[in-house]
């Protein structure tokens, strides 16, 4: 599978849209699309939409978790918005609530 990443800078706030499966194989892609975000020294908050995502691997958890402690050591914040219940369910599981924010 894949995953198709839209992302708009607006001044401080990065909204990165996702749509697809976000698994191993789509991982590296969604790494490469938001390194130029992380680099950005204007953006301070990430804003990661999963409305498009339709299911996520626990692996993928670990992934996000890894963004999360690079976004923190260059002074971001990373959020996660309109998961769907499975794939809240699994980051909920992954206590990913404990690095990042998941509304």
């Amino acid at each position: 599978m894949s995953i198709n990443v839209s992302v708009q800078a607006n001044g401080p706030l990065a909204s990165v849209t996702l749509r697809g499966t976000l698994d191993s194989m789509s991982q590296s892609m969604l790494k490469q699309q938001l390194e130029p975000v992380l680099a950005n020294a204007a953006v301070n908050q990430i804003r990661l939409d999963f409305s498009g995502v339709q299911s996520m691997e626990a692996a993928s958890a670990g992934m996000l978790m890894m963004l999360s402690h690079t976004a923190k050591s260059r002074n971001k914040a990373v959020g996660i918005v309109n998961a769907n219940p499975s794939v809240l369910a699994l980051m909920h599981k992954a206590n990913l609530g404990k690095v990042l924010t998941i509304q």
